[in-house]
């Protein structure tokens, strides 16, 4: 009798993982992914009053809607239709992105005593943030072309006062279609966007005495 029974639960044992397997089968597989950074040219170093070289300024990580927020890179092939590129991603989101880059380009420039990222465990004098409008490619009369926008803010960190604003918009044609061809095309904008910004905080007078 307890052969018969357990010669049962075997066969149902094995009957159930076939089933298993098959279903597992039948699951979606895992889009591979390939990641890029976002490619930087340094940049030289810029004009500013003698009163920047005593300020430290921060970067933070701009604001941003959520399919901006995330890594995907974005592209709008017609009219207002979101999509993103299959297969890809950034290393990081694009406010992340936007925001290293910046800061890099700061420290390139030499405007300021120190340039640091929001989180550090050091004490700003001003800050540097936003809203990330725009960080996609655009198709325009069939033609891919990158678009960054960044509406800047600059703030008294200690205050809280704001000192100026901007909008910036930077638009670089893509020279191809593929991705590696889109990601330089977003290096080159994100290049062009981070020298406008220099130049704009280098034609502030920012007064010491605030600080």
């Amino acid at each position: 009798m307890m052969p018969t029974i357990v010669h049962r639960l075997l066969k149902a044992s094995v009957v159930g993982l076939a089933a298993l397997s098959t279903a597992c089968s039948v699951l979606p597989q895992s889009e591979p992914l390939t990641y890029y950074q976002l490619p930087a040219a340094a940049l030289s170093a810029q004009q500013a009053g003698a009163s920047h070289k005593q300020l430290i300024i921060q970067v933070n990580r701009p604001h941003a809607d959520r399919l901006l927020a995330s890594s995907r890179i974005t592209v709008l092939p017609q009219g207002n239709e979101l999509s993103a590129y299959k297969g890809v991603r950034w290393g990081d989101d694009a406010p992340a992105l936007l925001r290293n880059r910046l800061a890099d380009g700061l420290r390139d420039a030499a405007q300021f005593r120190a340039v640091v990222l929001e989180g550090e465990s050091v004490i700003a004098d001003i800050e540097l943030g936003g809203t990330l409008g725009a960080f996609q490619v655009e198709y325009v009369q069939g033609a891919p072309r990158v678009r960054i926008q960044l509406d800047a803010l600059l703030r008294d960190q200690r205050s809280g006062q704001l000192i100026q604003t901007r909008r910036f918009v930077v638009q670089q044609e893509v020279d191809g279609t593929a991705v590696p061809e889109v990601v330089d095309a977003f290096g080159q904008a994100a290049d062009a966007l981070s020298l406008q910004v220099s130049q704009w905080l280098g034609s502030l007078t920012v007064q010491t005495e605030t600080f």
